[in-house]
């Protein structure tokens, strides 16, 4: 058995450490100061609420001013902070790794200022003694933190480009419940897990205007895989990534009624950006901040001959122009089943 930190005790880190936990693996669960309520809940009452989960006795809590404490004698680092917090939480971590650690991201998304992945910023922000020696891998794949928790079947895939760490996180985290697949394609990963969210506004669009009807949804279903596949391989990864669990199993499960796809249905009901997170209280729906750095990094792509937005990603541009460019949704539904 291994000894785990967890960076950040929101639901999906929470969710990871129970899983570890339940595993026999000793976890030691860090939250920033945002998530001092959770961490008090969970010491009080042994129990997730909000994941509905019992909290395995080999969890440990430890709060933000404990962090030298909580990588005490660990291995393995589990990072599980919002993508805006990423640039920040990489380098508050990088003077507690050393050489053997295997650091292993969960945060989805796209950095809006050096339109890095997620795992190239937390490679930049590592100590410079430890780059090549210690080991990077992503998580992706369609998982819900709920369902992960309660030991409900799920897959992943664990992709680095040092294989060996990642067959090794893979397996700390198999269960009878859980199986994982490994890649070397740990930018195609990346860049899946945060497309995705911008597809899945898309396919909330289709049913908030077209109200449950199959065929809409099984062609833009299709048509956000075969465009991933195109920005994975325009970035040099490989296209199955997208056509796996990464691309398709991933997107799929943030299109079933996720904070994604419930927005995007508020905008195909006719609502605005505005009215839309008002309805939702105001809820992070991370395929906003994805969306326009998505396109800004496809820019950068296109001028440099590797893609073609309107040929190869012509559904991510019409959820583009109507989130950021004031576009009617009807009209970019209907403007993509054009052309």
């Amino acid at each position: 058995m291994e000894k785990v930190v967890v960076i950040g005790a929101g639901v999906m880190g929470s969710a990871l450490a129970i899983h570890l936990g339940n595993n026999g693996h000793n976890v030691n669960l860090w939250g920033t100061q945002w998530d001092d309520k959770a961490l008090d809940q969970m010491k009080e009452t042994k129990e997730n609420k909000i994941l509905g989960a019992k909290i395995p006795d080999n969890i440990s809590f430890y709060y933000h001013d404990q962090m030298e404490e909580a990588f005490k004698d660990t291995k393995l680092v589990v990072i599980a902070v919002i993508s805006k917090g990423i640039e920040t939480m990489s380098q508050t971590i990088a003077k507690y790794i050393n050489d053997n650690h295997v650091v292993l991201s969960i945060t989805k998304g796209i950095d809006g200022d050096s339109l890095d992945t997620m795992s190239t910023v937390i490679t930049n922000n590592m100590p410079e003694t430890s780059k090549g020696k210690m080991s990077i891998v992503k998580l992706g794949g369609g998982l819900i933190a709920a369902e992960i928790a309660n030991g409900v079947y799920s897959e992943g895939i664990f992709a680095s480009e040092d294989l060996e760490a990642a067959e090794y996180v893979r397996d700390m985290f198999k269960s009878d419940k859980f199986r994982g697949e490994v890649s070397g394609d740990i930018q195609g990963v990346d860049l899946c897990a945060a497309f995705k969210n911008s597809y899945a506004i898309g396919m909330g669009m289709i049913e908030g205007i077209e109200k449950g009807k199959d065929n809409p949804r099984a062609a833009l279903m299709a048509r956000g895989a075969i465009e991933m596949a195109n920005i994975v391989e325009a970035y040099g990864g490989d296209r199955e990534t997208a056509l796996g669990m990464a691309g398709v199993g991933d997107y799929y499960v943030t299109s079933q009624g996720g904070r994604n796809g419930q927005f995007g249905k508020l905008i195909g009901e006719g609502n605005t950006k505005d009215e839309a997170l008002e309805i939702m209280e105001h809820q992070t729906v991370e395929g906003l901040a994805i969306t326009p750095n998505g396109y800004r990094f496809l820019k950068e792509l296109e001028k440099e001959g590797k893609i073609n937005m309107k040929k190869d990603t012509p559904f991510f541009l019409e959820i583009y122009n109507i989130l950021f460019n004031n576009k009617d949704v009807k009209e970019g539904i209907e403007n993509y089943w054009k052309n």
